[in-house]
């Protein structure tokens, strides 16, 4: 005799299937009727016309398979972040005797690049029974749901136990040969008695329903405009309800530009219009937002878009969150640069005028030296200094901000020689902290633009 480990013949089948709402659309599919085969002869009790006699369409409160949940079994299919995870589990019994199911588990295992986690969900069986008796060749279905906040590939594990009549006859008839082991990784052996431990594994994976790019654009540096390009990157239309953009974790509302209506119809409102708009699939839409005070764009770091969605012909609204850095050009983590003087209509050529650049600390306990100058234009320069003003003087090149003075000007006086669009040329700002050295250097082109007109 030697000793003899069982093998868990596998009758325990375990599936997936994912619940999937109704679509609430109209059309009516297969068409009802009477009709005559296309091999008849027409003759006057048979004539061509009567195939279409009593083909008639059904009543628009016709409910079609499209309008009843739908059970799919392919695991390839997108998952949408911000969709319901509504799943049905399935145990099929493939043997000839009963089988009981107990111990059941189900965990969550995200592969997120940066961060792994494991959740254990919520999984009972009806009536909150330890175990269940499958039938020969039956199975039971139980719901499960879960919610997956973030795009990731993960998998969804499900570990039990089975017993059965099966195994014991087994297990008897095997250890009148050998010496059967009782305690394996794959099972145990107790009074007699075999429990076989099974376990099915599921991957899936969620995408996001948009691809987003931002971009950040000064003007005349005390407004922003952020210009954000949403792409739909399913198979599906999704129709977009609202957007809204704030800083992070902040309840300011960053105001739209134009609204989704007026994007949709070409800034052209139209009277009972919809004022959502959808997106085909890989069709893009560019929104614009407008932020007017500069505190906005210099205290925060982050911001976030909120989409909020549906799928076609689903009432199950969405919102989908996107975060992204402040890439402003002059947003840094020491001052906030502002204009506090400046022409405010056309400048008359060959005259002067006076610019004046606020900055504000960001450290009220910190002391920084700041100086200014005007940058050297090089021969590999995109574009040159023809239209760009003249600096005849730079008032205090040098200011300090601290705990007392947490504010101060540069003035620049300027004159155009040139008509026309012309620009205020690149200037370096160089900063030091304190009783360190080494300094900061902020260069910013073209910060402001003006219209130079003659005398």
């Amino acid at each position: 005799m030697h000793i003899e480990e069982l093998k868990n013949p596998n009758y325990l089948e375990i599936k997936l299937f994912r619940l999937t709402a109704p679509l609430f659309n109209n059309s009516n599919i297969p068409l009802s009727g009477l009709y005559n085969e296309l091999s008849n002869i027409e003759s006057k009790e048979y004539e061509l016309k009567s195939k279409f006699k009593n083909f008639d369409i059904d009543s628009p409160d016709f409910i079609n398979k499209e309008n009843l949940f739908t059970i799919k079994y392919d695991q390839n299919e997108k998952i949408l972040l911000g969709e319901r995870m509504d799943y049905i589990l399935t145990f099929v019994n493939n043997s000839k005797d009963n089988l009981i199911v107990k111990d059941l588990i189900a965990k969550l295992v995200s592969n997120n690049e940066r961060i792994k986690s494991e959740k254990r969900l919520e999984l009972k069986f009806e009536e909150n029974k330890k175990e269940i008796i499958i039938p020969a060749y039956k199975s039971y279905s139980m719901p499960l749901k879960f919610k997956i906040k973030t795009v990731c590939k993960f998998q969804l594990n499900i570990f039990c136990s089975t017993k059965s009549k099966l195994y014991n006859d087994d297990y008897f008839k095997r250890r009148q040969r050998n010496i059967i082991r009782e305690t394996t990784s794959s099972y145990i052996i107790r009074n007699n008695h075999v429990k076989f431990h099974e376990f099915k594994k599921f991957e899936l994976e969620v995408f996001n329903p948009f691809i987003i790019k931002e971009k950040f654009f000064n003007i005349n540096v005390n407004q922003c405009l952020i210009s954000i390009k949403i792409k739909n990157n399913t198979d599906n239309i999704l129709t977009i309800t609202d957007l809204k953009l704030n800083p992070k974790e902040k309840p300011n509302i960053i105001k739209l530009v134009k609204s989704l209506e007026e994007i949709k119809n070409c800034g052209k409102k139209k009277e009972n219009d919809s004022k959502y708009l959808s997106l085909q699939p890989k069709e893009e839409l560019m929104t614009l937002f407008k932020i007017e005070d500069p505190d906005l764009f210099y205290d925060n770091d982050n911001f976030t878009l909120y989409i909020f969605w549906l799928k076609e012909f689903d009432f199950n609204p969405k919102v989908y969150s996107y975060d992204f850095y402040n890439a402003l050009n002059t947003y840094n983590n020491y001052f906030k640069l502002t204009i506090k003087e400046k022409p405010e209509t056309d400048i008359i050529l060959n005259q002067n005028f006076r610019i004046v650049i606020n900055l504000k600390t960001k450290s009220k306990d910190k002391k920084y030296n700041i100086s200014i100058s005007q940058e050297q234009i090089y021969d590999d320069d995109d574009k040159s200094d023809d239209r760009e003003i003249e600096i005849i003087d730079i008032i205090e090149k040098n200011i300090e901000l601290n705990s007392k003075v947490q504010n101060n000007d540069f003035i620049l006086i300027c004159k155009s020689d040139i008509l026309g669009n012309i620009y205020l040329p690149k200037l370096k700002f160089t900063l030091t902290e304190g009783d360190i050295n080494i300094p900061v250097i902020k260069i910013y082109d073209s910060l402001l633009s003006f219209n130079c007109v003659p005398k």
